[in-house]
């Protein structure tokens, strides 16, 4: 790595380690399902039809196999999978590679049942340092979703976007060395590559 896709490379951690405060509601209830309902209905007779998957590569970027960065992204998990619970999938992983650009995606998605799609694309957003978010075009998927943009440091560009359907919720944080335009298309491209139709 050349010293400037360290230092991106550091902050990329450090803004996906943002992610891990985001709020929610739904731990109570969980904590008060009665045994016998959760094992009425098990992942495998669940009603969804849609599940998130984790992609070879994104944008033509590699998955990044530093622990940090993996266990950056995945420690988005566990808050999402409580918001849909029970999680019939859940993803987590970083992109990028080492040219002199560095620039990196990092995904975090789960699949269940959203009951607050507005709700939870806005809470999914709050702990990305960007001044404001928009409403986007959530594409062929449909559902709801939006996009921020901001900046970490001096020398580095945030992006972050937002979607949640009935069925999936997901956030695709995009970081680079350099000025970025809007993102939405990039933002449904890796949406649609991280989700597949189950029977």
């Amino acid at each position: 790595m050349t010293k400037s896709t360290r230092k991106l490379f550091r902050v990329g951690i450090a803004v996906a380690l943002l992610a891990t405060t985001v709020p929610t509601a739904a731990c109570a209830s969980k904590a008060a399902t009665p045994p016998s309902t959760v094992s009425a209905a098990p992942a495998t007779s669940s009603p969804v039809n849609r599940k998130l998957r984790m992609p070879d590569t994104l944008l033509g970027l590699p998955q990044n196999m530093d622990r940090e960065a993996i266990n950056a992204a995945k420690r988005h998990l566990d808050t999402l999978k409580r918001e849909v619970a029970p999680a019939t999938s859940a993803v987590g992983w970083a992109y990028g590679n080492n040219d002199p650009d560095a620039d990196m995606v990092f995904i975090t998605g789960v699949s269940g049942t959203v009951t607050d799609q507005q709700g939870l694309v806005e809470r999914s957003l709050q702990p990305y340092r960007i001044e404001s978010h928009k409403l986007v075009d959530p594409g062929d998927l449909g559902g709801t979703a939006r996009c921020g943009q901001g900046r970490f440091d001096k020398e580095s560009y945030l992006v972050a976007c937002a979607w949640a359907d009935d069925q999936t919720v997901g956030i695709v944080a995009f970081l680079s060395s350099r000025p970025q335009a809007d993102r939405t298309a990039q933002f449904l491209e890796v949406r649609k590559a991280m989700t597949e139709t189950t029977a």
